[in-house]
């Protein structure tokens, strides 16, 4: 201070310039520091993203060979040439994309063992299918029945199942060097899955209509799965891909897939199912001729949001070059006027340019609280501020964006563990809960596991269609979940039939527990419109102390005691295995639900 005390006004002047400048520098260069970093990171993304497009690519062509593959297996040898040909046509795309992996992905092939055992699967799975087809196509007509032809579209499904492995091998992959392509990854391979699961629909409908007996029974049962399936990846998309890629195209595309094949191709596929044993069902050829021209607007919609997700990510490294453009240019517009002030500034000013030095620190250190305004600076370091706001809002909106991208890849996490139609854990998030729940170490004080499933949803489903199904399931963990504690968990396990577990119970208590639930479910009201109401049949197996590897063990107990409920008549609980009436509730009504 006494060294300062000596130097005159002017030298105080330009001593403050400089240091006000050089925090500009240290500013601008972290501003631009982090600019260019993202326009790095981005600029990779779109190069890893062009290379997960050719997995996709491969893995769509590999499902679009089932098309041609069915027909050809399901027609007369007369019929047989144009399918031959689209089906050979078919393969030399789907050959010509597998070898763009090999070529695109060669490093990491060699270098992961991961990478390197799925591409080798897809290869084996593909060729393993594909001589299944043929070996069914070269048998005459009259010698073709259903289960040869459904043993080779499940070779094709296999074939596509091991192509989707790798899909999501390389997609883990770019998004471990690429972190800022996650969203468009998880995107694109959902509209990915949307197109496979759409054209399994169909092959077990033409599995269906080569079969007879169990075995259309059988196909029947897969068909509702994969159907569920279908329509969970379907309400994901059009909830998060028009926002998160911000295209107006996604959206009307997938108002033209509801409009095309959920309003079209999939009813009659439903429809096909539905009067299978009555009146005069279309031959394969003839359902495939009607069904897959609907199913077309799925192709075309996963087209489109590949090409939207790698548009989302040419915007976003374009603005990040702009703004280490803006940022170079303000810093060094700061600069300029810091030197022209420098030479003209007075004794009037000197107070503001320490203030404004007091802001660039805290820009630096993160601060970007809006400071209060200098009412008598002068217009030279009025603008000098106005930059520094400027700067300060590119932060604040920096930071803005990196929270909304943290918080758009916690939401695709919670997405990808709860059950879209009822909110509950899906078996997934189960499965990983009870594994930090049983880990060594843990005192649950005694563990029980209460497996339930809706009485004759089917009949549910069959008498007043989908919708009312999927609000029976709705309503049933809506009126459930209530009379569970906040440590117990409660999950929809597949279909109609959900788990709850209870931590830290005695056996009574979840004896006691699951007979209340099985009353409460009994006595509610589902539907007033319907005056719909229904029972639930429960299994329960209690241990007292569990281990991680015991889990699946302690669900199939109770999944065989909930089948023995079902056994002994429905809507009670089983506690045993042995076929009793004692666990019946109270007044309960041997009656048939809904």
């Amino acid at each position: 201070m006494h060294f300062l005390s000596r130097l005159r006004i002017q030298q105080l002047q330009w001593i403050g310039a400089i240091a006000v400048i050089m925090v500009c520098l240290m500013m601008a260069g972290s501003t631009i520091a982090f600019s260019l970093s993202d326009y790095i990171n981005y600029k990779r993304g779109v190069t890893e993203f062009d290379r997960f497009h050719v997995a996709l690519h491969a893995a769509a062509a590999i499902s679009r060979e089932r098309g041609p593959a069915n027909s050809l297996m399901s027609a007369p040898e007369e019929q047989q040439p144009p399918f031959a040909a689209a089906l050979k046509k078919s393969r030399e795309e789907t050959d010509r994309d597998v070898a763009a992996i090999e070529t695109l992905f060669r490093t990491e092939i060699d270098a992961s063992p991961e990478m390197r055992n799925a591409f080798l699967a897809v290869r084996a799975q593909l060729e393993a299918g594909r001589s299944a087809v043929d070996a069914v196509a070269a048998l005459p007509y009259s010698e073709r029945n259903g289960a040869r032809i459904a043993e080779a579209i499940q070779a094709m499904f296999r074939a596509a199942d091991r192509a989707q492995d790798y899909r999501d091998v390389a997609g883990r992959s770019i998004i471990a060097q690429a972190p800022e392509t996650s969203a468009e990854v998880i995107l694109t391979s959902l509209a990915g899955t949307l197109r496979e699961r759409a054209g399994r629909v169909g092959s077990y409908v033409v599995m269906m209509l080569t079969s007879q007996g169990q075995a259309r029974w059988h196909y029947r049962v897969a068909f509702e799965g994969e159907l569920n399936r279908l329509l969970e990846v379907n309400a994901l998309l059009r909830t998060y891909a028009p926002d998160a890629l911000q295209s107006k195209d996604v959206a009307q595309l997938l108002d033209q897939v509801t409009v095309n094949y959920f309003a079209g191709s999939l009813p009659y596929a439903q429809r096909v199912v539905f009067e299978l044993n009555a009146g005069n069902p279309p031959t394969p050829v003839e359902f495939s001729a009607k069904y897959v021209p609907g199913m077309r607007s799925t192709e075309t919609l996963r087209e489109q949001i590949e090409n939207g997700a790698l548009t989302s990510l040419e915007k976003m490294r374009e603005k990040a070059f702009a703004i280490m453009l803006i940022s170079t240019l303000l810093a060094g517009t700061a600069i300029s006027v810091m030197l022209g002030l420098a030479y003209v500034l007075g004794r009037s000013l000197f107070r503001p340019m320490l203030v404004a030095m007091r802001q660039i620190d805290d820009i630096a250190a993160g601060n970007l609280t809006q400071p209060p305004s200098m009412p008598h600076a002068g217009r030279e370091v009025r603008e000098m501020f106005q930059r520094l706001d400027l700067l300060r809002e590119q932060q604040r909106l920096k930071r803005h964006l990196e929270i909304e991208r943290k918080s758009m890849t916690e939401e695709l996490r919670r997405l990808s563990q709860t059950d879209a139609l009822t909110g509950l854990l899906n078996r997934r998030a189960l499965g990983e809960a009870m594994r930090e729940l049983t880990a060594p170490g843990a005192d649950l004080g005694g563990i029980a596991v209460i497996m339930l499933d809706i009485d004759h949803f089917k009949s549910i489903n069959d008498r007043y269609g989908h919708a009312v199904g999927d609000l029976v399931l709705q309503r049933t963990a809506q009126i459930l979940t209530p009379h569970l504690r906040p440590q117990d968990l409660f999950a929809r396990y597949g279909g109609e039939e959900f788990v709850i577990v209870l931590v830290d119970v005695t056996e009574t208590s979840a004896r006691t527990t699951a007979k209340r639930l099985c009353e409460t479910l009994g006595h509610a009201v589902i539907s007033e419109a319907y005056e719909l109401t229904v029972t639930a049949s429960f299994g329960v197996d209690w241990r007292a102390q569990c281990a991680a590897e015991q889990w699946e063990e302690l669900a199939a107990v109770a999944d065989g005691r909930l089948y023995q409920a079902k056994r002994n008549g429905r809507n009670m609980v089983c506690f045993s295995d042995m076929p009793v009436e004692e666990d019946r509730p109270y007044g309960a009504d041997d009656a048939d639900a809904a």
